[in-house]
């Protein structure tokens, strides 16, 4: 008996999962380009999102792996309302490990806010950014302090 429902639950687990992950609901991208923890051939020439109802895009930003700032020309457009934005990339985009694209966007009434990101690679080499960051978390040791806080040791 405990392990049918052992079973069943663990059969449920990943429909749970799921879930969890689009709790956000309408305001989530159903589409991005490139898509989050993609690796690609060639550099992306533009970056989308496409969502599921009309959206304000407030931000669209562009970062490295170490967090610096790439300047994709994102200007907020207090009167532009959609489902869908692209930004073309007319330029070289500097070396790094993986990208990450952070947005921030809100509905039409401007009731919900909601902020999000998708990561990407690409190039010979390149491997998706969870493997990249999984692989960095992992060669680390975590150690409790005497005051309780948690500290990270190389």
């Amino acid at each position: 008996m405990f392990r049918a429902i052992l079973f069943s639950l663990l059969l449920a687990a990943p429909a749970g999962f799921a879930a969890a992950q689009h709790s956000h609901g309408v305001l989530s991208p159903g589409v991005t380009f490139p898509p989050d923890d993609s690796v690609l051939a060639d550099p992306p020439r533009i970056i989308t999102m496409s969502f599921r109802v009309d959206v304000r895009l407030l931000k669209l930003a562009l970062y490295t792996a170490a967090g610096e700032w790439i300047d994709i020309g994102f200007v907020y457009d207090p009167g532009r309302i959609g489902q869908s934005f692209v930004y073309p990339i007319g330029f070289e985009l500097p070396a790094t490990d993986y990208y990450i694209a952070r947005w921030s966007v809100t509905d039409d009434r401007r009731a919900r806010l909601l902020n999000g990101e998708f990561k990407f690679a690409f190039g010979d080499g390149a491997i998706p950014p969870s493997e990249f960051i999984g692989n960095q978390a992992s060669g680390r040791e975590e150690v409790l302090p005497e005051t309780g806080a948690y500290r990270t040791v190389n």
